[in-house]
């Protein structure tokens, strides 16, 4: 009896803790941001370094506020681009800064 009270009250809080800590639109948007902006400055000259950066920080904040739908599960989220049928893009999201493409 007392493994499963431990049981419970162990997956209580890691549920609690899932919950408390569910992306939002802007926690996933700050990841797509930093994946833009590493995804620009591989193979770019050091020049030009500073312009991808800043190109791909003003596109990734348009995408996800124009283009990403979030459908918050409870206990995490998931982030689409596109249309359900045929997504372009699609992330599953939890504890504030994981996310996983799908």
């Amino acid at each position: 009896m007392k493994g499963i009270v431990k049981t419970v009250i162990t997956l209580a809080v890691i549920g609690a803790a899932l919950y408390v800590t569910n992306p939002t639109i802007a926690d996933f948007g700050s990841y797509y941001e930093k994946q833009q902006v590493a995804a620009s400055q591989k193979g770019a000259p050091e020049l030009l370094k500073q312009f991808a950066k800043a190109v791909a920080q003003t596109g990734a904040d348009l995408v996800v506020k124009a283009g990403f739908r979030r459908d918050n599960n409870v206990l995490y989220s998931t982030f689409t681009l596109g249309p359900d049928s045929k997504p372009s893009a699609r992330y599953l999201g939890f504890a504030k800064f994981v996310f996983i493409k799908l």
